[in-house]
């Protein structure tokens, strides 16, 4: 395993930004402290050709922008909250509105943009990345003051993720991931020729303000319960195929029957990724206003489909949608959520 930390200049703030390269015989995955941001994984293809599978951006200039939230870490709370009202049992917090009428993934100032405290270690071949930070009380809206630890793990050809959030008062939490995903390698082809079967039976429909409407049984394009390429389901002329332009940009149910939680595969270079999570939900987003995107990478034109997300979580909008799920982490129940990459090839 060979790992490099190195410099990777300063924030408009004047905050030192580091990248950490780790490499095993499997993976070969790069870190910012900043947003705790995936900047690349590489993974063989069908010959044994490693290529980066994710999307990103090649300055932190960039990054700081970075409207599309490439690789970042995302709190306090993942997607949409409906006209920014949370209610904590009796009282409702005015959060700060980012996304027209609604709070978006933590606000203006989220988990995405902090740099993160970070240290590293390998033991028995297994590299873990540690990230610490905190947000004060009312940041962005939010009540309580949190300390966030997320450690990724990188063993074998898995990587994992695990998050912690504790707080000195009752308040919400909903973290995820959004790394962008495109399997045919160095963003060669869009992801037309992926495929994806989870497992999941409902999903949750979204209004035109891309919020939770209702629980639904997933038909059609939305019934993945076997492959269907996302070809196809970009073709449809489903209304919520419509409403997310033309994409995907929606809540699935897990069903949390059995372990695997979804694949997604690339026909061409057979690539292949699993995840496992132990969340209720998975937002799988397909990209569809990335060709809002200036440039990725090496001067590459940011298009429609580039990606997809594979955002693990909560319900969306818990508290307004479905109350009586909602879960309060308070000083003795801490927040806790895991969920794991694995990386191989479809035989």
């Amino acid at each position: 395993m060979e790992i490099i930390v190195k410099k990777w200049g300063h924030t408009k703030d004047k905050e030192e930004v580091l990248l950490y390269k780790v490499k095993n015989e499997f993976l070969h995955i790069e870190f910012l402290n900043y947003g705790g941001i995936i900047r690349k994984i590489s993974t063989p293809d069908k010959n044994g050709n490693f290529e980066n599978i994710v999307l990103g951006f090649n300055s932190i200039e960039e990054y700081e922008e970075n409207p599309a939230y490439f690789g970042a870490i995302i709190g306090r709370n993942a997607g949409r909250i409906k006209s920014g009202l949370l209610k904590i049992k009796d009282k409702v917090y005015n959060l700060n509105l980012n996304n027209g009428n609604n709070n978006i993934h933590g606000g203006i100032k989220g988990l995405h943009n902090k740099i993160w405290k970070s240290s590293y270690e390998i033991i028995n071949n297994k590299f873990t990345l540690t990230l610490k930070t905190t947000s004060s009380h009312l940041e962005e809206g939010f009540p309580g003051n949190i300390n966030f630890t997320v450690i990724y793990i990188l063993e074998e050809n898995t990587l994992s993720i695990n998050y912690l959030g504790t707080t000195d008062m009752p308040t919400y939490l909903n973290l995820t991931n959004h790394t962008y995903f495109n399997l045919s390698g160095n963003l060669k082809n869009n992801i037309l020729s992926h495929k994806i079967k989870l497992n999941s039976e409902k999903y949750i429909q979204v209004d035109s303000e891309t919020l939770p409407r209702e629980i639904t049984l997933g038909k059609d394009s939305f019934n993945l319960k076997e492959y269907k390429f996302f070809k196809d389901i970009f073709n449809s002329k489903e209304d919520q195929i419509e409403i997310a332009n033309k994409g995907f940009d929606h809540p699935f149910i897990l069903e949390k029957n059995k372990e695997l939680d979804g694949v997604i595969i690339d026909s061409l270079s057979k690539r292949k990724i699993e995840f496992f999570t132990d969340q209720p939900v998975v937002v799988i987003y397909t990209g569809n206003y990335l060709q809002e995107i200036k440039n990725v990478y090496d001067h590459i034109s940011g298009e429609k489909y580039l990606g997809f997300c594979l955002e693990t979580q909560d319900y969306p909008d818990v508290l307004n949608f479905l109350p009586n799920l909602g879960k309060i982490t308070t000083k003795d129940n801490p927040y806790i959520q895991n969920t794991k990459f694995i990386f191989s090839l479809e035989k």
